[in-house]
């Protein structure tokens, strides 16, 4: 959700220009021009809670059914969930590397009448059948004898989708909050290690916009392997989302995009990354290597939050919030998922990608500098994102921890987990 701010000038960097003319941060946005209405009511559009004035606040009609505000035991929701839950999914096997063909037995000793000439026979057939086999397996397994591609390595990925189908949309209040509180997805798992052997490193700093594109191509191909199958095991679906790369303000389903903006448009399902984007960290994390996959793994969560009704079902309750503050804990708690959703992605390919201990360090800092706090230099902001260490404390669950999503359910922690 797209939200102004004013960046106050710090040791070392400064934007050129007030950030408050720009979205400043990664972000979720839904079309302004055509509200979402929900199909129980509530016709208001997509709030930005953080633009509203702390006075006058301006509570939502409130409807005859469902739950009159944020539950204070989320745990225990009146009625139940009735969908069944299917069990957790289970990692992808890794294939075990035979690292080559085990010897084979031991021969008994050949009579001692035996002819030479018999045992360099059998000895060359011997050698023959175990090249043979060599090729053979080769040929099946599509690499050299002795190793066996991962599953992972035999990817496929599908096209963007440029027509994918509506975004899921609960009925009622009670199962809104079922979606955000025990969603199937957190009952999944995701492969740790994944190899994404075709996305390469890019300078993204310096790196043309054509080349850009090029990497968003691979880029999101990576996060469809890694989420898809979590995703659909849920009972969801999870198309490939269209990205694109821009250099000037451009128009989109969601409303205009100012030039620093990175966000996941769910009004056209579309990620959208600017250019110029890492200029607004800090010059010594301006060039840190995988600055633009952490941003686009975030963005990535709030397609996964949007193709499994989690945002759909936390804006509705954001918008029926009757102050500023309430407001704010709903848009942190979508926000800070997306941040562990990016991190756990982090863990999966980083083996792959050649990140070292030093470069998480600096991806942990990013997310710092992403906080409210930070962005705003008001220490004690509340406001829609989260603060630095919060943020940061979230993308380090999905890095450290483990396969299982339910490790990023931001929905069941008391708020000042959130804050």
């Amino acid at each position: 959700m797209t939200v102004a701010r004013v960046l106050i000038s710090r040791a070392g960097w400064a934007l050129p220009e007030r950030l408050d003319r720009y979205s400043d941060r990664v972000t979720q946005q839904y079309p302004p021009q055509q509200p979402y209405q929900p199909p129980w009511g509530q016709p208001q559009g997509w709030p930005s809670p953080q633009a509203q004035p702390a006075a006058g606040w301006n509570r939502p009609p409130q409807q005859s059914f469902g739950q009159p505000g944020w539950p204070q035991q989320p745990q225990q929701q009146p009625g139940g969930f009735q969908r069944p839950v299917p069990a957790g999914y289970p990692p992808q096997q890794q294939l075990q590397q035979p690292g080559g063909f085990r010897p084979p037995g031991q021969f008994n000793q050949a009579p001692r009448q035996r002819n030479p000439l018999g045992r360099v026979l059998m000895l060359l057939v011997v050698v023959c059948g175990l090249l043979l086999a060599g090729v053979v397996v080769a040929n099946l397994l599509g690499g050299s004898p002795g190793t066996t591609p991962r599953p992972q390595d035999t990817w496929t990925p599908p096209p963007p989708d440029m027509n994918p189908s509506a975004l899921p949309a609960p009925k009622t209040y009670t199962e809104a909050t079922q979606w955000m509180q025990k969603n199937a997805l957190y009952d999944q798992s995701i492969t740790i290690p994944v190899n994404c052997s075709k996305l390469q490193p890019v300078d993204a700093l310096n790196a043309t916009e054509d080349e850009l594109n090029a990497h968003l191509l691979d880029l999101t191909s990576c996060l469809v392997q890694v989420w898809k199958p979590a995703v659909e095991a849920a009972g969801f679906e999870m198309p490939r989302p269209p990205a694109t790369v821009y250099s000037q303000p451009i128009q989109t389903a969601c409303g205009k995009l100012e030039s620093v903006n990175a966000s996941y448009c769910g009004g056209d399902q579309r990620i959208y990354y600017a250019k110029p984007l890492p200029k607004i960290f800090p010059k010594n994390l301006q060039g840190q290597k995988f600055l633009m996959e952490m941003i686009l793994g975030h963005e990535f969560g709030h397609a996964i939050q949007a193709r499994t009704g989690i945002s759909i079902s936390s804006t509705a309750w954001e918008q029926r919030a009757t102050t500023e503050a309430a407001a704010n804990v709903f848009s942190r708690r979508l926000e800070v998922q997306a941040d562990c959703l990016a991190g756990m992605w982090i863990h999966s390919v980083g083996e792959s990608q050649g990140l070292s201990s030093g470069d998480l360090d600096g991806l942990r800092e990013i997310a710092r500098n992403l906080g409210d706090d930070v962005l705003s230099g008001k220490p004690n902001i509340d406001s829609g994102h989260g603060l630095g260490v919060t943020r940061q404390r979230w993308f380090d669950t999905g890095l450290t921890g483990s396969e299982r999503v339910t490790q990023c359910n931001t929905y069941t922690v008391p708020d000042g987990q959130v804050r």
